[in-house]
Order: structure tokens, then C-alpha cells, then sequence
């Protein structure tokens, strides 16, 4: 399960790990410690041309450090992108080995009618299908299932990103929308739940209603 903090506890990044340059020396020169301060964010044709689902978050994060509010929903919108395709690759992989299941199990029955003199003389029969082979295809299937929870998760992490970015814009209908989107994510494709203890869904679930609210009271 993937973890990410909203309710403006931060956003979910994997970028915490990239601060592992050694200490430098005390004494550096001044200008060494002010060039950080004017970094310039990344440019918008980068992140469309960029395939790496981790470096276009780490690309987002570095916007909005500097406060490039819009650059970084570009970065989150690429990531989405890029994230729902690995979830459509994983989907129609599933379906490939299910129907594989269904071929296997439907040839291991005719082997069996075959030994009960049920079809005693197939003219086309099938190759066997040891019960090898299907516990394969099962653990096969498991793991792409295991797969698409865990991609159609990121996928619900950067709704819930750009739902922190639109509210801080201040675009809370915008932003309701995009936590509603993580939260259908999470019940309809994940299968995660708030009754269940989950953190994550919880979180989501409350920054719905906050926004529901908000928008609310932006009518009064």
C-alpha cells in the first residue's frame, strides 16, 4: 500500500531519499550558497518528454518549492498520464492470464473425461495440462493483481497532489474534484476502504468534505 500525506501534512513525493550528498565543508564560497536560491524550475517540454513516473514527481516537488504552482500540476498532469497507462498495461496482462486460466482449466477437464471414457477417442485433442502449469498461471495472475493495486494506488496518490495544489490555488471545486477522483480510485479499483482503518482512504475522505464545504461557503 502506498502512503502519502494531504490534509496539508505534505505531499506525496519519492523524493525523500535524493538529500544524500556528503556534508560539505563549512567554508564554501558565497556564491555556492546563494546559486540554490535561484534555481530555476524545470521546463514544461521536459516533463512531456519524460516517461519516468518518479522523476516527474520529483520535477513537480521542485516546482512548487519555488512556488511554480502551475508547472507542477503539468508535472502531476504528465505523471497521470503516464501512470493510467502502466495501469491499462497491467489491466489487459490480467486479462491475458485469466483467459489463459480459463483455457487451462477447460483442457484439464477434458483430460479428466477423457480417463472417465466420457470422449474416449478426441480427434483434436488438446495438449495436457499438467497441474504445474495452472498453479503457474495462478501465481502469475496473483502478482498482476498485486501489480495493478499498487500502480492504480500512485495513481490515486497524484489525484490527491493535485487535489493539495488546486486548494492551495484556491480552486476548491477543482480540488473537491480531484480527491473525489483518488477516493473512487481507491474503492472501485484498489478496493481500499475507510470502514477497513485505512489511512489513506480516511484522509481523502475527509479533504472531500473540507472541500465540500469550502465551496460552500465561497457561495454564501
Amino acid at each position: 500500500k502506498t502512503s502519502f500525506e494531504n490534509d496539508h501534512e505534505g505531499l506525496r513525493h519519492d523524493d525523500d531519499k535524493r538529500n544524500t550528498t556528503p556534508k560539505q565543508n563549512h567554508c564554501q564560497d558565497a556564491s555556492s550558497i546563494i546559486a540554490p536560491l535561484f534555481q530555476q524550475p524545470k521546463t514544461p517540454l521536459n516533463v512531456q518528454d519524460e516517461t519516468d513516473i518518479d522523476r516527474i514527481l520529483e520535477m513537480a516537488s521542485d516546482n512548487l518549492s519555488l512556488g511554480q504552482n502551475e508547472l507542477a500540476l503539468q508535472a502531476y498532469r504528465r505523471a497521470m498520464k503516464c501512470a493510467f497507462a502502466d495501469v491499462i498495461s497491467v489491466k489487459r496482462q490480467l486479462m491475458e492470464v485469466k483467459k489463459l486460466q480459463k483455457r487451462q482449466q477447460k483442457q484439464q477437464q477434458r483430460q479428466r473425461d477423457d480417463v472417465r471414457g466420457i470422449d474416449p477417442s478426441p480427434v483434436n485433442s488438446p495438449s495436457s495440462t499438467s497441474t504445474s502449469d495452472m498453479e503457474l498461471t495462478k501465481q502469475q495472475e496473483q502478482r498482476f493483481e498485486l501489480t495493478l493495486l499498487q500502480v492504480a494506488s500512485r495513481v490515486a496518490d497524484i489525484h490527491n497532489n493535485m487535489g493539495v495544489v488546486h486548494e492551495m490555488n484556491r480552486s476548491f471545486q477543482k480540488a473537491q474534484a480531484s480527491y473525489q477522483d483518488a477516493l473512487d480510485v481507491y474503492h472501485n479499483t484498489c478496493r481500499r476502504f475507510e470502514e477497513e482503518g485505512d489511512s489513506d482512504v480516511e484522509r481523502t475522505n475527509r479533504n472531500v468534505a473540507r472541500m465540500i464545504s469550502a465551496c460552500r461557503s465561497e457561495q454564501e
